[in-house]
């Protein structure tokens, strides 16, 4: 693929993302369009759920899973319809909730980034690049935590609109700034051969997983 290609690719995904964000922001927000709010906080995740499940170990099980998941929202289709925010709100909860339980109890043992650091560079870390990866765990499980507290205290306690704003307009901001400060501090603190962010630990951790993963059934 060529690099104007897969830059155009790019940016319609963004524009496309960004579309997706303040559709939803304004179905919240607004409490009008019920059915569109309520579609664009459902499809987008029972779709990558169906692709999860044609992928999986067990095929047949998962979609089957799959498909009784789907008959249940049919069957409770004007609940969600009435009360589509709190389909936002287990999500977002949910996910910043696990992670902030995830990196926070592996600093009990090997912190969540240094187990990443160790697929990059090998089983021996040099000692500024393990206390750097138990620091920035240490953050990033600080950041999971509040994120979940912000959003469990503005849903409950706040202005709807202000809570959507958080979930649906901040929070890809507030990510992609706390990975820019990530940034910013690894190259203050490592020398060159050291500096793994926690995307390419990520991603050599997806690259290991798929590589032990048998193939789907």
């Amino acid at each position: 693929m060529t690099t104007p290609l897969r830059f155009g690719r790019a940016a319609l995904a963004a524009v496309a993302f960004a579309a997706y964000l303040l559709l939803a922001h304004h179905t919240t927000a607004s409490g009008q369009h019920p059915t569109l709010g309520a579609l664009l906080a459902v499809v987008p995740y029972m779709a990558a759920a169906l692709a999860m499940a044609a992928r999986a170990r067990h095929r047949g099980f998962a979609l089957a899973l799959w498909a009784l998941g789907a008959a249940l929202l049919w069957r409770q289709w004007p609940v969600v319809e009435a009360r589509f925010e709190w389909v936002y709100l287990i999500q977002h909860v949910g996910t910043f909730g696990l992670l902030a339980i995830g990196f926070g109890r592996s600093l009990g043992g090997e912190p969540m980034i240094t187990r990443f650091a160790r697929l990059v560079h090998g089983a021996e870390l040099a000692l500024p690049l393990v206390r750097y990866t138990r620091g920035a765990t240490a953050a990033w499980a600080l950041f999971f935590a509040a994120m979940t507290t912000a959003s469990l205290l503005l849903f409950f306690g706040g202005p709807l609109p202000l809570w959507s704003l958080l979930v649906n307009i901040l929070t890809p901001l507030l990510v992609a700034l706390m990975f820019a400060a990530e940034f910013l501090v690894r190259r203050l603190l490592l020398p060159p051969g050291l500096r793994t962010g926690l995307v390419e630990s990520v991603r050599a951790c997806m690259h290991a997983g798929r590589r032990a993963s048998p193939p789907a059934a």
